[in-house]
């Protein structure tokens, strides 16, 4: 009854909620047996139904690359690097929805997913969701903790893809999961995970994609957690295939492994990656062959957090976090000048919770140049 009476005060709920009117009604009708007096009472509010947030991050590079003949290759650029706007809520307590959009550079079309929520063993995703493989993924870019992914996660987990498709992009795919938590345990009225998985099959042709192919793309992560608070043992896969020529497809298998632990200073974080793609053969003489790159990778970082007030006068409290991280690459372990080594160094800063800056510096040093190069990334980010 409480979702009935939502839907004749707001249209737009009510168009969504069509689209799913079969699963709302059972769940609706679920939980006014198990709560009818109280739901029968409770004036509803949106806040209950819908949150609205989002960001826009703004961000200057400057990069300076020193060639063998002695020339200097330079670039320097502003932009408007995202603009998210992000709608999501909880139609029903077993039932959440969001939709996410970007407007920079061109508006697409990002999350879009309902999440039903079975048991604490299985919630089902259903629509363009983040695919379970590696630890980089599933954040958002307020949370990560560079200006850029590293390369490795940026090749191999849909962002940069190594094949060259431009539809894969911010790591997501159109399909459907499943995840929960396996094993955990009690102290007083907490849970904690020991193990959660997240599996899904996808369709495998990018963001906003439709793909005609009858074998679908598999992935899957496990999270362990082995008592000790803020640190997980983590593992996972990516296994399909995208067409490469009209009647031809070609690998996109990857897997990796990592470790991270987040406490209240003290942050890390490890993954190595490693990935089979099959790209358009290089070679004149072989038409419509496949090469297959192998590539792999591993990043390391570590930071600390030091948090200060702004005085006795104010509640507000900034928060400070300089990092480190090792970013080591190889493009195609046939083909040894592919191999680049970065070193990060970035500064990040709250003033308070609703600005991030950041200021991050990267020596690159690519087997295929004697002398290494230099990125300057500044990065300011406002959410609401």
């Amino acid at each position: 009854m409480k979702i009935l009476r939502f839907l004749e005060h707001n249209r737009f709920a009510a168009f969504f909620a069509l689209v799913f009117l079969f699963s709302a009604q059972v769940l609706t009708a679920q939980n006014d047996s198990v709560q009818p007096k109280q739901q029968k009472h409770r004036d509803w509010k949106l806040s209950d139904y819908l949150q609205i947030h989002g960001f826009v991050d703004t961000q200057y590079d400057y990069g300076l690359q020193p060639e063998d003949d002695g020339s200097v290759t330079k670039n320097s650029v502003i932009m408007l690097r995202r603009a998210r706007f992000d709608f999501s809520g909880h139609l029903h307590p077993m039932l959440d929805f969001r939709l996410q959009a970007d407007l920079a550079f061109t508006p697409r079309l990002l999350d879009a997913w309902l999440k039903v929520k079975f048991c604490k063993y299985a919630h089902l995703w259903i629509g363009q969701i983040k695919t379970p493989y590696t630890m980089d993924n599933f954040l958002s870019p307020l949370d990560l903790e560079f200006v850029e992914l590293s390369q490795s996660v940026a090749a191999l987990a849909g962002f940069n893809d190594i094949s060259g498709v431009p539809e894969y992009a911010n790591g997501l795919e159109i399909g459907a999961m499943l995840s929960g938590t396996l094993v955990d345990y009690r102290i007083g009225e907490e849970r904690i995970p020991i193990l959660n998985y997240y599996a899904g099959i996808f369709g495998g042709g990018g963001i906003n994609i439709k793909k005609d192919n009858l074998s679908k793309d598999f992935s899957a992560r496990l999270d362990f957690y082995p008592f000790v608070k803020n640190f997980r043992l983590s593992g996972s896969v990516y296994l399909g295939n995208y067409p490469l020529f009209k009647d031809r497809n070609a690998p996109r298998n990857r897997w990796s492994g990592g470790a991270e632990y987040l406490g209240k200073h003290l942050t890390a974080r490890a993954e190595y990656l490693q990935g089979t793609t099959g790209i358009a053969d290089f070679d004149p003489m072989a038409a419509d062959s496949v090469y297959l790159v192998k590539t792999r990778g591993m990043y390391a970082f570590v930071g600390y957090w030091f948090y200060m007030g702004w005085g006795s006068k104010s509640n507000m409290v900034q928060r400070l976090r300089p990092l480190f991280r090792y970013d080591y690459y190889v493009r195609d372990k046939q083909i040894p000048t592919t191999t680049t080594h970065y070193f990060s160094f970035d500064l990040e800063w709250w003033p308070e919770e609703h600005v991030r800056v950041h200021l991050d510096y990267t020596l690159k040093c690519r087997a295929d140049h004697q002398k290494p190069g230099h990125t300057l990334a500044a990065k300011v980010s406002v959410r609401f």
